[in-house]
Formats: structure tokens, C-alpha cells, sequence
């Protein structure tokens, strides 16, 4: 039972780490291109993350809330 603990606690680290690299990284091309708002960066990758076929329900699920959070346009979505 404690194994599972470690592992649960160690996923939900990573996940977490890999959502702020998510988001970071979105913002730093955002602002490498000339006339880029990070805001469109970050909500057109998240639609990125929600429309792959292959994405797992919980990583859709937290792209979701995000996407909702930073209140993207849901025409990104289609």
C-alpha cells in the first residue's frame, strides 16, 4: 500500500512539473516570435493537447481546466 503512495505521489509530481513546462514553454516561443501574445500561445497549445486523438482522459480532463481558466476561445476547439 505505501508503494502505491510513492508511485501516486511521484505521478501527480511529474504531471504537475510537466503542466508548468507546458505552459512555460508556450509563453517563451509566444515571446520569441515578433507580435506574439503568449495568451493565444498557450490556448492554442492546450486546444493542441485536447484535439490529439491519442490523449489520455485525465490529460484531457487538465487541459480542459486550464483551457477554461484562461478563457480560450472554444472555436480552437473544432
Amino acid at each position: 500500500m505505501q508503494q502505491i503512495r510513492k508511485f501516486t505521489t511521484a505521478l501527480v509530481l511529474a504531471a504537475m512539473i510537466a503542466g508548468a513546462m507546458m505552459i512555460g514553454t508556450a509563453r517563451l516561443e509566444a515571446k520569441g516570435k515578433k507580435g506574439g501574445d503568449p495568451h493565444d500561445a498557450i490556448c492554442q497549445y492546450l486546444a493542441s493537447v485536447i484535439n490529439y486523438p491519442y490523449v489520455t482522459p485525465a490529460v484531457k480532463e487538465y487541459a480542459m481546466s486550464l483551457f477554461k481558466s484562461y478563457e480560450c476561445d472554444p472555436a480552437l476547439l473544432q
